[in-house]
């Protein structure tokens, strides 16, 4: 409360906690790859749970963000609050694709996963590497202002389309239509693919905020 006086102080606060939910939500991210791992759908619905912790920071800065915005904001201060608010709005949904898509992704695949060759496990591993790892570096920069972390999340571009393209190709190679389970399995693996990709496009989008213009235009 006292730090609504000054803006800027308020500002950090307000960052400071965001970085809290990009936490939380780098938790989920990265304790859900062991748990679909394992199918351990008992241990998925604890890591589910974490989000209900997410949706009330995200109201409670929101809200305080709002408050901020009552005072007498420099120009700044103004872009500070905006992008303050899309990146809780990013990690809200960054969150909610764990607790809904991947966990129910492996309900579904609870029975087909042990079919699932070691080669496209490698490289679905690898993918879920590189998207952790983007998450790590998008929290960093937003906990920390940090340009350098922002940066690199979209260096990571071409990691993350490089290894979505070697998986597709080799479903691709390998598909046939007489095998029922075969394509539920190849559909459950293109759906994780979908969401890896989607997690990385809002640590992208979140990261674009904390770099100058003209460096998040690259892109």
């Amino acid at each position: 409360e006292a730090a609504l006086t000054a803006p800027s102080i308020a500002l950090q606060q307000a960052r400071l906690e965001l970085g809290r939910v990009g936490e939380i939500a780098l938790s989920m991210l990265r304790d859900v790859g062991p748990a679909m791992r394992d199918r351990d759908l008992e241990r998925l619905e604890v890591i589910a749970k974490r989000d209900d912790q997410i949706d009330v920071l995200e109201a409670e800065i929101l809200k305080y963000l709002g408050r901020i915005r009552q005072g007498m904001l420099s120009e700044d201060d103004s872009r500070e609050v905006e992008r303050l608010m899309i990146a809780a709005d990013n990690l809200e949904n960054l969150a909610d694709v764990i607790e809904t898509d991947l966990v129910g992704l492996t309900r579904q695949a609870k029975d087909l996963l042990p079919k699932t060759g070691g080669e496209t496990l490698d490289l679905l591993a690898e993918l879920y590497a590189t998207v952790l790892e983007s998450t790590e570096l998008m929290v960093r920069a937003v906990r920390e202002d940090d340009q350098r972390a922002a940066g690199s999340v979209l260096q990571l571009k071409d990691a993350i389309r490089e290894s979505s393209e070697r998986l597709l190709s080799r479903k691709a190679e390998r598909l046939t239509g007489d095998d029922e389970d075969y394509l539920q399995l190849v559909r459950l693996q293109m759906a994780f693919v979908d969401q890896m990709r989607r997690i990385y496009t809002l640590t992208k989008r979140v990261s674009k905020m904390f770099l100058p213009p003209v460096l998040a235009q690259r892109d």
